[in-house]
């Protein structure tokens, strides 16, 4: 009985195994780029003036959707900011 409970935990060990392996490497990822966007911000450190230099080393891309009342001045709209390296940051 013992036994067969030991080879039952075995067995899903196992299974799990690539699944975290798999979490792991994405971690990785995400902590070389979070390296490479700090290091990059450290390049900017006195910014006076926005330019369109310094919104392309730091952006990739704006999404603007659609606002939820269409035709509303005073409506919400969604804007979404992807940073170069990292990605979207949500507020």
């Amino acid at each position: 009985m013992l036994s067969e409970s030991y080879n039952d935990e075995q067995r899903e060990i196992q299974e799990r195994i690539p699944l975290l392996q798999e979490q792991i490497e994405h971690l990785k990822s995400v902590a070389v780029n979070t390296e490479r966007f700090i290091t990059l911000a450290g390049k900017y450190t006195d910014i006076t003036e926005l330019t369109p230099e310094i919104l392309r080393a730091f952006i990739s891309k704006i999404v603007v959707h659609e606002r939820e009342q269409k035709w509303s001045k005073g409506g919400n709209q969604e804007i979404d900011i992807y940073f170069n390296h990292i990605g979207n940051i949500s507020a």
